[in-house]
């Protein structure tokens, strides 16, 4: 059986501090056992930096509109043509936030047209949902599709619902922390065909390293954390979540 490395299916790399150096961000991640990333954009100005991260061997890019850029609306034509030239693995990072001050409307419009695009085109999607629970699961019951909720740290009811609409949950910083009951009995419950890991770097903390510092190394410590949690080896745990990335995103170009 080939082992299979760490995969970091979340990370912004051309944000700061991680695009000051991205070169060395990138060695230490595959010194740590990460063999891929994917880099989701969240706004049509970096749709281009993250289709040249996605040229450096493994490395994967999504493109999207985050509903904190949703006031820029959405070209479709244009993203579709973007997510085929760059060889995009999903649209992401998309989806509704009620915690910030983007108008509603905007959020819907942009979130609605993305996934539309994602049905008729049959990639994957990321979403990212803060407050906004009931009015996503309206709209993914409306255009149904393939993806992963990103940055699970929610309780296990609210995960159910999003695995009986068919879609993976991905654990990130939260569950490395004691404190974060919530998200590790999620954890502890997902079934093991059904998550993946993610860092969300730089932005989201870990045990022992503040936000604005996490880097794609970290990853392994979601995976650690994972495995402890649920009382499975290690290796179970990487190869379990590997392979459910695989089967989302599809193996590395």
């Amino acid at each position: 059986m080939s082992m299979s490395g760490f995969f970091d299916t979340h990370c912004h790399l051309f944000m700061e501090p991680l695009s000051r150096d991205t070169g060395g961000a990138l060695e230490r991640a595959f010194s740590a056992g990460v063999e891929r990333l994917l880099v989701p954009a969240v706004s049509r100005d970096n749709w281009d930096t993250c289709a040249e991260l996605a040229l450096i061997p493994g490395i994967d890019c999504a493109l999207g509109v985050h509903p904190w850029w949703a006031e820029d609306g959405v070209e479709v034509e244009e993203l579709r043509e973007q997510l085929t030239s760059s060889g995009a693995r999903a649209i992401g990072e998309i989806g509704l936030d009620w915690k910030t001050e983007v108008p509603r409307q905007d959020q819907y419009t942009v979130f609605q047209k993305q996934l539309q695009l994602a049905s008729e085109i049959d990639l994957p999607v990321i979403l990212h949902c803060r407050n906004a629970f009931e009015e996503m699961f309206d709209l993914l019951k409306k255009h149904p599709v393939r993806g992963v909720i990103h940055a699970w740290s929610r309780d296990p009811q609210l995960m159910n619902r999003f695995l009986k609409a068919g879609l993976y949950i991905s654990f990130g910083g939260a569950i490395t922390r004691h404190n974060a009951k919530k998200a590790r009995e999620s954890a502890r419950q997902v079934p093991i065909n059904r998550f993946i890991l993610e860092t969300d770097s730089p932005s989201i903390g870990f045990s022992g390293v503040p936000a604005g510092e996490s880097e794609p190394r970290h990853v392994a410590d979601v995976a650690h954390a994972m495995a402890h949690i649920r009382g499975e080896d290690i290796e179970d745990t990487r190869n379990a979540a590997w392979n459910n990335s695989v089967a989302l995103f599809g193996e590395s170009s």
